[in-house]
């Protein structure tokens, strides 16, 4: 069997067999993912982006914008507009944003219930296992970005399962999402290219779907040969049977790279206040520092939510959970105190590394350390999760929409 077909049938029967608990996981990420939606569609890029993508009266809402738009074209911007604040949840193991490319796919398909929530966990798994057995994390070192490379295939397998396609013509669907494999991570200014690429992942996975009802053919070894030279390793083993890879998705509790979450918690266990001139030194894992800079003046609110000085600035600021503080400082508008930050690494965090995304921070102050503290496991990862109520409350704040109409995407 091929890698995609194996995928496939893993991504099939994750839906299939997804009990009560696992369809609530995947609703929570749903609800997760339409507020950073929301909060994305006023990001500095979207107010750029937006006005070139076509409005369709007879098309497809994006949840919290107003119009409607083609159903290809909705998807690619309600997965654009999910990761602008690097807010969307993330699978470490994997580092796989699958909510920005799946939730977008299957809202603009579907309606809250069971259906939607199988195709989610589908969607979640397809993704995530592809990424997991080509390395995950190992990939930024190669200068790609999982969640583009593998994004169509989550997507692909999301509109399968809402479009009704059995196993055979998921195992088409991914196949024909795998043809067109990308997704360059910068290895010098970050830029908006990037924030793209989960709108062009989850387009590009829908057109797959659509393209296996159609009865397009295409192979299905693509991943043991074509990607496997293009990525520089054949795929690994299957992931062991268990909870379906939706389990282990992180939700954020800032609004930037997933590896300062960590950091910006083990600041919060410090208790102690910074001030100008202090230094804060957060060791990270080797691979984790490939997308988080120590740039303290970052040239626009994307950059920003990669730069540890704005992160930690933010923090000291009593704003480091706010959106606009990211866009604000890159407009020059907010600053916070003169705190300098160093990123450095350390062996311990590399040993625990994909599964735990951990930091250790010291706070430095006229060359002492005053204060120092480890985080493994951030708030909002699967081993210390938000609860429904703080989840709903957030994504109540982001959107602008009450608690009660947003309960039917938490509980359908």
């Amino acid at each position: 069997m091929s890698t995609l077909a194996e995928i496939a049938a893993r991504a099939h029967a994750a839906a299939r067999d997804a009990d009560a608990g696992t369809r609530h996981q995947a609703a929570r990420q749903v609800l997760d993912v339409l507020g950073c939606v929301a909060s994305g569609a006023t990001h500095p890029v979207a107010t750029s982006w937006l006005p070139l993508v076509p409005g369709d009266p007879a098309g497809v809402a994006v949840p919290g914008l107003p119009g409607t738009y083609r159903l290809d074209d909705a998807v690619e911007v309600g997965a654009t507009l999910a990761h602008l604040d690097e807010l969307d949840p993330l699978h470490g193991r994997g580092a796989f944003a699958a909510g920005a490319v799946v939730v977008p796919t299957a809202v603009a398909l579907g309606e809250p219930g069971e259906l939607l929530a199988r195709a989610v966990v589908a969607g979640h798994e397809a993704g995530i296992e592809a990424s997991i057995r080509f390395g995950g994390p190992a990939l930024y070192a190669r200068g790609l970005w999982p969640t583009a490379v593998f994004g169509p295939l989550a997507a692909a397998a999301t509109a399968s399962v809402l479009l009704g396609l059995d196993e055979d013509a998921t195992t088409t669907a991914l196949a024909l999402a795998a043809t067109a494999l990308g997704g360059f991570l910068s290895a010098d200014v970050l830029g908006h290219g990037h924030y793209l690429l989960a709108g062009t992942a989850a387009r590009a996975g829908l057109r797959a779907a659509l393209g296996a009802r159609a009865g397009l053919a295409v192979s299905t070894t693509l991943l043991d040969g074509p990607a496997a030279a293009l990525l520089g390793d054949v795929p690994g083993a299957p992931s062991p049977d268990g909870a379906p890879h939706v389990a282990g998705v992180a939700t954020k509790t800032w609004p930037c790279a997933r590896p300062l979450q960590a950091a910006l918690a083990a600041l919060g266990e410090i208790g102690t206040a910074l001030h100008d001139g202090d230094t804060v030194v957060v060791a990270l894992p080797a691979a984790a520092k490939h997308f988080v800079t120590a740039d303290p003046a970052p040239a626009d609110a994307t950059t920003a939510a990669a730069s540890a000085v704005v992160a930690v600035r933010g923090h000291a600021a009593g704003r480091a959970a706010d959106p606009r503080w990211y866009r604000e400082v890159a407009a020059g508008v907010a600053q916070g105190p003169d705190v300098a930050v160093e990123i450095t690494g350390a062996d311990d965090l590399d040993a625990a590394f994909p599964a735990r995304w951990g930091a250790h921070v010291r706070v430095v102050r006229d060359g002492v350390d005053v204060a120092a503290a480890t985080c493994l496991v951030p708030p909002g990862d699967p081993e210390r999760p938000l609860d429904d109520a703080a989840l709903l409350a957030r994504t109540a704040r982001l959107t602008g929409r009450p608690e009660a109409e947003l309960g039917r995407w938490l509980h359908p």
